[in-house]
């Protein structure tokens, strides 16, 4: 198989910029809405909205680009998320603010499902752990600037933050007009099946996988939305502290995304590696729960973080693995919905429980992990043998 440095570059370049739209959002939102008379609760619901329509329209953009092609549905998600967060810039009142998220939403997921079935098309099976890797890596990144970046120039203005994220997006799109290759091979031949992975995904073969996909999200974004909240609760941190920490987790999320786990995959394979990143994950929670200072929550926060970081990668591989080929984008598309159905549950359950005791939302992210363990290892011997192929 030829190298396709090039095509990977953009990539590359590619969710890093959704990501760091997705992150921009976070240290200026809650301003944005206040200074447009919104409340609490219509923070709530805009940012559950991005999401939900990620939830809807990442399969239809998967199964289009099985169709289709992958690069014209790339450049769609490219061009609908630069003009809707200029969009979202200009807007003026708090329904407007909500139009273009939710546009955003149904536009830009087109890029993530897309981009996974592009790697999976351009890479060997026993190179595709590290390629899934190199895109985990450019969403974590994504997550360590966009918040800076969003902090810093939200400072001189609420909507500079999006003018400037939606710029990029425009600017890299002449890049992946004149560089980036049709990577599918026969676009066309598989709209019937897509639709049958769509309709049947409970009898599906890689249903195990799309649930586990769903509670490992739905446990980070449980730890992502209260774990401020906790840490200060506990020893006080401030904004200050938890930059700096998001900081630390980010950077260490993209040096296990990007360095160690096609090494990890090409050893056990990528059932195991999910097996291995779950119980981590459940070891990172039950220390979270007993962190006795805040030297203690950093390292547990750590070692959360890095058992989730083995999991996204490493699920997204096996997905491609166990699809027929002309149903990889559809079938990445179903599995970013069941990632955005946790994302819109994690945060609300975890606030709930949180409200009860801080300890509750990593006590039943623990619960969580483990049920799907149990569920995921009765399945595991139908991947074991894909996941070494």
């Amino acid at each position: 198989m030829k190298n396709h440095s090039r095509e990977t570059i953009i990539l590359f370049f590619s969710l890093f910029l959704v990501m760091v739209g997705f992150g921009i959002i976070i240290p200026i939102l809650p301003f944005f809405v206040t200074r447009l008379n919104g409340n609490a609760t219509a923070l709530g619901f805009l940012m559950a909205s991005y999401s939900l329509m990620q939830f809807f329209f990442a399969p239809f953009w998967g199964r289009l680009s099985d169709r289709i092609g992958r690069r014209p549905v790339l450049l769609i998600g490219l061009s609908g998320y630069g003009i809707t967060f200029i969009l979202f810039g200009l807007s003026t009142q708090l329904w407007m603010l909500f139009s273009a998220r939710i546009l955003s939403g149904i536009i830009s997921s087109a890029t993530l499902p897309t981009a996974m079935a592009y790697i999976s098309d351009i890479t060997a099976s026993k190179d595709r752990a590290g390629g899934m890797g190199t895109m985990g890596a450019a969403m974590g990144l994504g997550m360590i600037f966009g918040p800076a970046l969003g902090g810093w120039l939200g400072h001189y203005s609420f909507s500079l933050p999006f003018f400037v994220a939606g710029g990029l997006a425009i600017l890299t799109l002449p890049f992946a007009w004149f560089f980036l290759t049709e990577s599918l091979k026969e676009p066309g031949v598989s709209t019937q099946e897509g639709r049958r992975l769509s309709l049947e995904i409970s009898k599906n073969p890689q249903f195990p996988l799309f649930f586990v996909a769903f509670v490992v999200s739905f446990s980070m974004a449980m730890f992502e939305s209260t774990f401020a909240l906790f840490a200060a609760a506990r020893v006080g941190f401030g904004p200050r502290e938890m930059g700096l920490l998001f900081t630390v987790i980010g950077v260490l999320s993209v040096i296990i995304q990007a360095g160690m786990i096609g090494r990890l995959v090409n050893r056990f394979g990528d059932a195991m590696v999910i097996t291995a990143g779950i119980v981590i994950s459940v070891i990172g929670f039950l220390l979270l729960m007993v962190a006795p200072n805040a030297a203690f929550i950093i390292v547990y926060a750590g070692i959360f973080t890095a058992g989730n970081s083995l999991l996204r990668p490493s699920i997204s591989t096996l997905v491609t693995k166990t699809a027929r080929e002309e149903e990889q984008g559809s079938a990445v598309g179903i599995m970013q919905s069941f990632d955005s159905l946790g994302r819109i549950l994690g945060p609300v359950t975890g606030g709930i429980v949180f409200d009860f005791n801080i300890n509750f939302p990593y006590l039943l992210g623990i619960m969580v992990l483990i049920a799907v363990l149990l569920f995921f290892k009765r399945h595991q011997a139908n991947f074991s043998m894909e996941s070494r192929a």
